[in-house]
């Protein structure tokens, strides 16, 4: 699915917003296996937001790590319904779904530009990375996008000293790079950490602060869900945070806590309970 008019209609769009509901997509939203997806609940959710959402005041959005294409391939046949913004590739490019396409927001663009962001200076990090023995394999396309270099890392007794060279490395690029440990259940290989280069503006706390400060809201009516530690910071920079029953065991361990339903029905289950 690479048209960015083939999409559902979005969920409508209330006229005073009062909750933001920023979900993961895989494992969290949408079930990573197929044959998982008949206990995703994604249809209750639908009914519910299409029912009762607009005059509650909620907005639901994608905040992922997979780049624009990929998150629409899983959503093909699976959604009803769109959510009224995706922000994809880890927090990298952001768009508004208005009466089912995309719209890529100009004031996110913005920040990126101004951020001092150059693909080149990644690809000089991996090289220089690799001649220092760091050993970053590129992933999948799925996980590139124009603003995000994804690589897998695997766990080793360096990894402390070689995290820290690839901080330094990133900072003097004018850039970020996020460690996050791999979830095998969303596809990722056993014993990595993903390791991803994206401009200093960009990730998924990023993203939240943007959507605080755009639709002018406060951060407790910021509601993220997630499955695992790559959710984290944002679920910091939100004013509730949740990690749904089918959430990576590291992460539950990490975080204390998860909902006692898998996937939309975790998400359902807490919006219901939203005055």
């Amino acid at each position: 699915m690479n048209s960015l008019a083939k999409l559902p209609l979005e969920f409508p769009f209330p006229d005073h917003i009062k909750t933001v509901i920023c979900c993961d997509l895989d494992e969290t939203y949408i079930p990573f296996e197929s044959k998982n997806k008949p206990k995703g609940g994604v249809e209750l959710l639908e009914e519910f937001l299409c029912s009762e959402g607009s005059h509650k005041g909620m907005l639901l959005g994608w905040i992922t790590g997979t780049n624009r294409e990929s998150a629409l391939r899983k959503a093909h046949n699976y959604i009803k319904r769109s959510p009224n913004f995706i922000c994809c590739s880890l927090g990298t490019e952001f768009y508004w779904i208005k009466g089912g396409v995309l719209t890529p927001s100009d004031s996110w663009k913005k920040r990126i530009i101004q951020s001092g962001y150059e693909e080149s200076k990644i690809f000089n990090i991996v090289k220089l990375a690799k001649d220092n023995g760091i050993d970053l394999v590129k992933q999948p396309d799925d996980y590139q996008g124009d603003f995000k270099k994804s690589f897998y890392y695997t766990i080793n007794e360096s990894m402390d000293a070689d995290f820290a060279w690839l901080k330094e490395a990133a900072k003097q690029a004018s850039s970020r790079v996020v460690f996050t440990r791999c979830n095998p259940a969303a596809g990722d290989p056993e014993d990595c950490f993903d390791v991803e280069f994206i401009p200093t503006c960009c990730g998924k706390d990023e993203t939240v602060s943007f959507i605080i400060d755009e639709l002018n809201v406060k951060k407790d009516s910021i509601y993220a869900f997630g499955d695992s530690c790559n959710d984290f910071p944002m679920f910091k920079r939100s004013g509730h945070g949740y990690l749904v029953s089918n959430a990576d065991p590291e992460a539950v361990k990490q975080h204390g806590t998860n909902l006692d339903k898998p996937y939309c029905h975790g998400i359902l289950s807490v919006l219901k309970g939203i005055k």
